[in-house]
């Protein structure tokens, strides 16, 4: 089993709180968490049932209150007798709230669908297919849209392709020019003749100037990049990054207009373990420093640091015995994983949500002034 890639210990000082505190029950799971900053306060989705995508997995919701704790949760999702998975919490281009998820049996023809908020969360639409007619899962499929510059609203998504020789995954980008009514689909190029796996897939978008960024999880034990300079209309073909990825997502945070956070597993295998969970800090997207920040070690007592986990059926530090990936969802039970973080800017910190070993959601926040203080340092020790 491959390490992680020289991360340094749990990190402190960081304010961890449960979203969705585990249960004393094995025969539920959650996953694939999204957060929101909007109106004053904080939003998270994420799915949840039996396992990952058996037909009970409905949508939940949680906001915080106006001291910042979360509330409990309430199911904004569930129609149909379908799988339901990956929601995408996200401001529109108008300032109303979508939230956008996945339904089906399998990940292969997944369907996008949508509903949308005018109170900030409060109250939301019915729900309504975001592309009609889609097959394999239209507009954003992990991390939210980014409003390109010039105006427009841009998607990042991709396909799974479940094949009897293998799977063939490929990213794309969705722009929508009408507020999100209609949809324009245009690839991510990557070179298949250099790939040794599945590929690249769940992209997280940025903009820096004139130029979208586009990071990548993959197959081939690291993260891919691409840019767009003409508001995600074409990209570059996507190129290997030295950032460490054990295909699993991963989320990308610009602070401010000159440095990005990434969370993610730093760990050099594909369905590698995911464990720790840290944030590495790029200037460019393509160029990424050494892990600065460990959210999660797997090796920290439960009771240290969530008091409510106290006597729960999974040791920490105890790694999960891996995972099978299917069409119709990853097998796993979850134990020592710490994984698909999403991230977003809330007044002066960055607020990271995670699955925590499939029984829970956490939140975890970091000021902004100590993120740039890690990178600071983490560029320092690259560079000595």
């Amino acid at each position: 089993m491959t390490a992680a890639v020289g991360h340094p210990g749990l990190t402190a000082g960081i304010d961890r709180r449960w979203v969705l505190p585990p249960s004393d029950t094995a025969a539920q799971q959650c996953h694939a968490s999204s957060v929101l900053s909007v109106g004053g306060r904080l939003l998270c989705a994420w799915f949840a049932g039996t396992a990952e995508g058996t037909p009970d997995n409905r949508i939940w919701l949680s906001a915080t209150d106006h001291t910042g704790r979360w509330q409990e949760p309430r199911p904004v999702a569930g129609e149909g007798t379908e799988a339901h998975w990956n929601p995408v919490l996200a401001a529109g281009p108008d300032g109303s709230v979508w939230l956008f998820y996945k339904r089906g049996a399998a990940i292969s023809a997944w369907q996008t669908w949508v509903r949308v908020s005018r109170d900030a969360g409060r109250t939301w639409s019915g729900p309504r297919e975001l592309v009609p007619g889609d097959r394999g899962g239209r507009g954003p499929v992990k991390n939210p849209p980014v409003l390109p510059p010039g105006g427009g609203w841009l998607a990042p998504g991709s396909e799974e392709r479940w094949l009897p020789g293998g799977a063939v995954w490929d990213c794309f980008a969705d722009r929508s020019d009408d507020g999100g009514a209609t949809w324009v689909k245009t690839a991510i190029p990557v070179d298949r003749s250099r790939l040794s796996g599945a590929g690249v897939i769940q992209p997280s978008l940025w903009t820096k100037g004139n130029t979208i960024g586009a990071l990548m999880r993959s197959s081939e034990g690291f993260a891919y990049a691409a840019e767009s300079t003409d508001g995600g209309r074409t990209f570059f073909p996507a190129q290997p990054t030295n950032l460490p990825n054990n295909n699993s997502g991963l989320t990308v945070a610009a602070i401010g207009e000159d440095l990005l956070a990434c969370v993610h597993n730093p760990v050099a295998e594909s369905w590698g373990p995911r464990c720790p969970l840290a944030v590495s800090f790029s200037t460019d997207g393509t160029r990424w420093g050494p892990p600065a920040l460990v959210l999660e070690d797997g090796r920290t007592p439960l009771e240290g640091i969530f008091p409510a986990a106290a006597g729960s059926r999974t040791e920490a530090g105890t790694q999960a015995p891996g995972f099978e990936p299917r069409d119709t969802g990853v097998v796993t039970d979850g134990r020592g994983e710490y994984s698909y973080p999403s991230a977003a800017i809330h007044g002066d910190q960055l607020v990271v949500t995670y699955t925590w070993q499939r029984r829970g959601i956490v939140s975890a926040a970091l000021p902004l002034a100590a993120l740039r203080l890690a990178a600071a340092r983490a560029a320092a020790q690259s560079a000595s």
